[in-house]
């Protein structure tokens, strides 16, 4: 009889936890296309989104990666999962890790850092990135339109200098590759506030800032920042 009791409180204690469960399924139509962007995953890129989805992926070396957004305050880590490509016979042939969100609806962008191995780190698949001073952690940003906002990066013809602010202005560009001579090179304004400039410069890691007037300023839109051996805080870019 005591038996026979211990299993009834058992039964009720399963079947009270299942609504727990039961509310993280989401709709038959919702699934649907959950199951089909994940089942089109091959290899892991920058962020991409859908009307009702933004997709996550990431190499499938690490043991563990999760996911934490600016909107949970980070308190959050959304772990990583795995899709796996076989064979006819059943071998594994690809592995790409991915995490679906959905889609926030009353946000424009959203903010989010990785741990990968315990580690925090920017996504080091999307190129728009920012630096955290408050944490001294870069994090990483996605636009919830249709594309990502322009950053400085290596480009096929060098590297693509870029800076936004306000229209009008004379941006020049130093670093390294000019001994911080600022009056070298100058930034193209090729619409309101948005500046453009490409130097063809050879492997290598190098420092800059850009200069309005006599004023320095760090790269906003690239989170790699230093400080060099004259104190001067400089982005820093590496060509390979």
């Amino acid at each position: 009889m005591k038996r026979a009791s211990q299993v009834f409180i058992i039964t009720v204690l399963m079947f009270a936890a299942v609504p727990l469960f039961c509310a993280e399924l989401q709709p038959a139509e919702d699934r649907y296309e959950y199951n089909k962007i994940v089942t089109s995953l091959e290899t892991p890129g920058a962020p991409r989104v859908t009307d009702n989805y933004v997709i996550f992926t990431a190499d499938p070396g690490p043991r563990f990666v999760g996911i934490a957004f600016d909107f949970e305050n980070y308190k959050t880590i959304h772990p990583f999962n795995i899709r796996n490509t076989r064979d006819i016979d059943g071998k594994i042939t690809n592995s790409v890790m991915f995490y679906l969100l959905e889609r926030p609806g009353n946000l424009s962008e959203i903010s989010y850092r990785l741990i990968i191995d315990g580690l925090w780190t920017a996504d080091p698949l999307n190129p728009y990135k920012i630096y955290d001073y408050n944490v001294g952690i870069g994090l990483s940003k996605v636009a919830l339109g249709s594309t990502l906002p322009p950053v400085t990066k290596k480009a096929d013809d060098g590297v693509h200098f870029i800076y936004e602010g306000a229209s009008g202005q004379k941006v020049r560009l130093a670093g390294s590759f000019t001994n911080w001579d600022s009056w070298i090179y100058e930034l193209q304004e090729t619409k309101p506030g948005f500046y453009e400039l490409t130097l063809p410069l050879p492997a290598g890691k190098y420092y800059y800032n850009y200069y309005l007037g006599m004023t320095s300023v760090v790269d906003k839109t690239n989170p790699m920042h230093v400080y060099t051996e004259d104190g001067r805080r400089s982005s820093v870019i590496e060509v390979r």
